[in-house]
């Protein structure tokens, strides 16, 4: 698939991952982080439907939302520790892949 470059509109071959190229680190608590972010919004959702309903939230419903919310806070936690290294990360797969031909125009 062929696209133009924003800066020197030369024509480009959309770049195709391969095997051999760098390929992303990803934390395993982001792994965790992001499915149970999700969760507690939904366990949160549920909770305000029983409180306009006017029925009580069972203590199920409230542990597994605090079991989830300290979950989140752990693994956020972790998350927060390995950032730099997942943002170099990133950043280093992103630039390796814009590279213009005609970088003598720009």
């Amino acid at each position: 698939m062929n696209y133009r470059c924003p800066k020197c509109q030369s024509t480009k071959i959309m770049p195709v991952a391969s095997a051999s190229g760098p390929r992303p680190n990803i934390p395993k608590s982001l792994l965790v982080l992001v499915p149970s972010i999700l969760l507690l919004v939904i366990l949160v959702l549920i909770s305000i439907v029983f409180l306009v309903i006017g029925k009580d939230a069972g203590t199920v419903l409230q542990s597994a939302t605090i079991i989830v919310f300290l979950i989140c806070l752990v693994s956020g936690f972790l998350f927060w520790r390995v950032l730099p290294d997942f943002k170099i990360t990133m950043h280093v797969i992103t630039n390796g892949k814009t590279k213009c031909l005609n970088d003598f125009s720009h």
